[in-house]
């Protein structure tokens, strides 16, 4: 007998249909081009068609997710009710026009597209300054600024596409990759190690403590923000410098996370494997830029966009998948694949300039297993439509060490 699935709560919590048009943007962007287009289906809107691609991740796939993120994590930074309901559902319809006309803007005047992609940053961005002011809980505002800088960074891209000017949205586009190397960062230095210290308390391995290094986390933090504003300000060699010293900066915050000793837990090794695409791609990107290898920057930089972006969405947002009935995330093998997959497409994608002789061949695999990969996730993820939605989504059941229990909880 087939068990009739509940969806009465799918708009009662932000992340179930932002995450599920994530991961479905994610699948068919790839899968249109350049998977669809060398079959013979039309070319989409933006040309050449790379830039629709390009658009399309950036601007498409990661907001949705980043959108389904903070909008899961805001009510634990303000103690208020999530974004749900008819709003919720204004934010996702807003996020769908976009996406279509984005496909069709060839045939559309540039203020549509341009109008319905900003509305959606706008949108995001207004709700989050507002939960966040009303709550004081100010410290979190840089999150609202990051949603609008992307935001004006999509208009800037679209304004370019429009006129043909395809070398400055590729700058555009390297210009927001490194905002969103800074944002994957801030986000993973806090949750990797905070999720495997609790991992390590319900193992009950007590001599296993994780050890972070705040001051080198800031250091970092404010290396990439360099990064970014040498972008900005056109001094690429300089930003490629200054990736190099980042690189090296997030590796040593990373040491004592106990990265080999959450390994065997599918769920924690798919954090912390992709966070440390962070650095890999930062010191590829950085050498290529600075002439000290003969591998192309446009290559070097999947490290981030497949391996660090599209691993850590995964990585993150499969946990609202992975809930049990005893309080234990466990991954589901659908989740796992996908990871998996995921990181197989890295590696293919980063292999292309290396054997030209079969670059074609190479990013059609790359291509078909990204597409793999997404598919198969989101079959893992599709539980978590369902049902009431856990409290907390992104964590299991919280476990302190004795020697931080709360008083509530303290052993005599």
């Amino acid at each position: 007998m087939i068990r009739r699935q509940d969806f009465s709560a799918f708009w009662d919590a932000p992340y179930r249909p932002l995450f599920l048009l994530a991961f479905l943007s994610a699948l068919l962007t790839v899968a249109w081009w350049p998977l669809g287009v060398r079959l013979g289906m039309p070319d989409p809107g933006l040309e050449p068609a790379v830039l629709w691609h390009v658009h399309e991740l950036l601007f498409g796939f990661a907001p949705a997710a980043i959108g389904g993120y903070l909008l899961t994590a805001m009510p634990g930074w303000t103690a208020r009710p999530p974004l749900c309901g008819a709003g919720l559902k204004a934010l996702v319809t807003i996020w769908l026009l976009a996406r279509a006309a984005t496909a069709m803007s060839a045939a559309l005047p540039l203020a549509v597209p341009l109008l319905l992609n900003i509305a959606y940053f706008l949108g995001l961005a207004g709700y989050l300054l507002h939960e966040l002011i009303a709550a004081r809980a100010c410290r979190k505002l840089g999150f609202a600024a990051a949603v609008f800088a992307l935001g004006l960074g999509e208009a800037v891209f679209l304004a370019n596409a429009a006129t043909g000017d395809v070398w400055a949205c590729l700058a555009i586009a390297q210009t927001i990759l490194s905002g969103l190397t800074l944002l994957l960062f801030s986000v993973g230095a806090r949750a990797v190690p905070a999720f495997t210290r609790n991992w390590l308390a319900q193992k009950g391995q007590r001599g296993l403590k994780v050890r972070e290094r705040p001051r080198i986390r800031g250091a970092a933090q404010g290396v990439l923000a360099l990064a970014l504003a040498l972008k900005l300000a056109g001094a690429a060699h300089a930003a490629d410098a200054v990736l190099v010293a980042a690189a090296v900066l997030i590796v040593w915050s990373m040491l004592g996370w106990k990265t080999a000793a959450v390994l065997s837990n599918p769920l924690l090794a798919a954090l912390h494997l992709a966070f440390l695409w962070l650095p890999v791609g930062a010191l590829m990107i950085g050498v290529a830029g600075l002439g000290l290898w003969d591998y192309p920057v446009s290559s070097a930089l999947h490290a981030i966009t497949i391996g660090a972006m599209s691993g850590l969405i995964m990585a993150i947002a499969g946990r609202a998948g992975a809930h049990c009935s005893d309080g234990i995330m466990r991954a589901r093998p659908a989740l796992t694949t996908g990871v998996l997959l995921n990181g197989a497409t890295a590696w293919v994608r980063l292999a292309v300039p290396l054997f030209p002789a079969i670059s074609e061949e190479l990013t059609s695999a790359a291509a078909l297993l990204w597409s793999a990969g997404w598919l198969v996730f989101i079959t893992g993820f599709l539980p978590a439509l369902t049902g009431s939605p856990p409290r907390p989504v992104l964590s299991g059941r919280r476990v302190y060490p004795p020697e931080a229990q709360p008083p509530a909880v303290q052993k005599s």
